[in-house]
């Protein structure tokens, strides 16, 4: 309860204010008008003031243009009256007090889109028939996330669409009531309870070892699955050949918070690609789409092999599992997945998304608190993978940018060529833009900035400073003289068809 000497030192002493702002108070909170949780989560810097949401919004938020919910429409209210910015009027009050009922209240515009969304998707769905469901086990590790399972579990039975399936929680410590409240739900559900917070690789690769279902469904806790999801999955494993894994469309939920409402519901998983970064050089994966709104694009809304999926929602076979040794053990909640995908790929598996199983991601609902911690074990998860992986996406990612795949990666073959007003030169450069490739002719020796987009170097330059270049450390560098060089990984006398000779090398020396 705020007490009039409150709304007295906020009013600065004026008492005809105080005692308007304390009865409108009470009228608002009573209408509905105001959204508490709402604001908070939009304006969080409020709840570390401390001061009451409704009392920031009637003294200082309206002058800020902040809305009090995502139902009153703010900008169509101060169109339809004007006074109440040229009179510096505080919208709710004056809504309150002039009895606008003519101003009608929108729906929340958010769970209208929400709604769109779940119905345009059901228009997608196969809607699978089985002679007999597998039976498929539903893996969710959780830490501390009551909240989270409690948004997973609702409705849980009527969203699936999907009826022969086991769930096994992998608790990991927590101390809030997740075991509680997952033992009070009519599901069959067995919880493992760890006495300390095991990595996700291990949480899962133990599940497994107890799961009676013919099929693994590794899931967050930080998920919200929408009608069909898991029947869309099955049914996408079952009617296509050699398939590893079946991951699904996650989109963003809504956020309230001003920094992250951007990219509520846009895609935040379509399918992972790789990028390079300069040093060391990292293959970075990244999600395909990812803050796109054209949910129900033909880019997004077919299924498609992939070269992996998110571990948040996956699908996979479990003697598949077994067979590739599960999620590697030595990553702790980072890379596990990209690495199960690649050891499925080289295993002659496919990994398919499958857009039409489609849920919102919460994110990272399990990982560990401490930030310090995080980003250690977050370098650590990288190097692990980029020296286990390294030599075979190299060779991945080359093949895929010279046969212009797009599996791996949507990057171009990029060449830079130093060139010195050689027609030899520029007659390449015309070759390889022929062929699809970006091209960049260097003209001063001097410039040794080659950037990290690079894939292959060319120089006819022998004087060309090659030690000293600024690029990605796996760098191709071919010289076209007679004379070998030890600096350069190719060495060639090229004549004719530059591309083809080039690139055959390259299968030669780098791809074997």
């Amino acid at each position: 309860m705020v007490s009039f000497k409150d709304f007295l030192i906020k009013s600065k002493f004026n008492v005809q204010k105080a005692k308007i702002y304390q009865q409108s108070y009470d009228k608002i909170l009573h209408s509905g008008l105001f959204d508490k949780n709402y604001y908070l989560k939009a304006y969080p810097h409020i709840k570390e003031d401390g001061m009451d949401p409704l009392v920031h919004y009637l003294f200082y938020g309206y002058r800020e243009n902040k809305l009090p919910s995502p139902s009153f429409n703010l900008k169509r209210y101060l169109q339809e009256y004007p006074e109440i910015e040229s009179k510096k009027l505080n919208p709710l009050i004056h809504y309150i007090d002039n009895g606008h009922s003519g101003f009608t209240i929108d729906e929340n515009p958010f769970e209208l889109r929400k709604e769109k969304i779940l119905d345009t998707n059901k228009l997608f769905l196969s809607n699978y028939e089985f002679e007999s469901e597998p039976l498929v086990s539903i893996i969710i590790l959780n830490r501390n996330g009551l909240g989270h399972l409690q948004r997973l579990f609702e409705d849980f039975n009527a969203k699936t669409n999907y009826s022969n399936y086991e769930i096994i929680v992998v608790d990991n410590a927590s101390c809030d009531e997740s075991v509680e409240y997952l033992h009070s739900l009519d599901l069959d559900i067995n919880v493992i309870e760890n006495s300390e917070n095991v990595s996700f690789s291990k949480g899962n690769n133990d599940a497994a070892k107890i799961a009676n279902g013919e099929y693994l469904l590794l899931l967050n806790n930080d998920i919200e699955p929408t009608y069909g999801w898991l029947n869309e999955l099955v049914g996408c494993m079952l009617n296509n050949e050699n398939v590893g894994s079946v991951g699904a469309k996650l989109l963003f939920p809504y956020y309230e918070d001003i920094e992250n409402q951007g990219k509520s519901y846009s895609i935040q998983h379509a399918g992972v690609k790789f990028r390079e970064e300069r040093t060391p050089y990292i293959y970075g994966p990244y999600h395909e789409h990812m803050y796109s709104t054209l949910l129900f694009s033909k880019d997004v809304n077919h299924q498609k092999e992939v070269i992996s999926n998110t571990a948040a929602c996956l699908l996979v076979k479990k003697d598949i599992y077994f067979e590739v040794e599960g999620l590697d053990e030595n990553y702790f909640y980072g890379y596990e997945d990209i690495d199960f995908a690649f050891k499925l790929f080289k295993a002659g598996y496919k990994s398919i998304f499958n857009p039409f199983a489609l849920l919102f991601h919460h994110e990272s609902a399990t990982r560990i608190e401490d930030e310090d911690k995080k980003n250690q074990l977050n370098y650590k998860n990288i190097m692990y993978f980029f020296n286990k992986w390294k030599e075979f996406i190299f060779k991945e990612m080359l093949k895929d940018k010279i046969n212009h795949n797009r599996f791996f990666t949507n990057k171009k073959l990029d060449i830079s060529i130093i060139s010195q007003n050689d027609e030899f030169i520029s007659e390449m450069a015309r070759d390889f833009n022929r062929n699809g490739f970006n091209v960049k002719l260097i003209p001063d020796i001097d410039n040794l900035e080659i950037g990290e987009d690079c894939d292959i170097l060319i120089s006819n330059n022998k004087d060309y400073n090659i030690d000293k270049i600024i690029s990605r450390l796996n760098l191709i560098k071919v010289l076209i003289s007679d004379n070998d060089d030890e600096r350069y990984d190719i060495c060639l006398d090229m004549k004719d068809n530059y591309a083809d000779e080039l690139f055959n090398l390259i299968d030669l020396k780098y791809l074997g």
